[in-house]
């Protein structure tokens, strides 16, 4: 059974250490995001695969 795989990658990068800061944005907090992404990438590629499994 052939499988596509999409991939996504987005990379940001900040200039200055002082806009960064302002960010606010914490590891913890980047972290969590990650994960998130993560598992609803997964949760979809599984209900996507789910749906194809019965078609030849």
């Amino acid at each position: 059974m052939p499988v596509e795989i999409r991939e996504l990658i987005i990379k940001t990068a900040i200039s200055t250490g002082a806009a960064r800061q302002s960010e606010g944005i914490k590891e913890k907090d980047l972290n969590a995001m990650k994960r998130q992404l993560l598992e609803e990438c997964k949760r979809l590629f599984a209900d996507t695969k789910k749906r194809n499994d019965n078609k030849r």
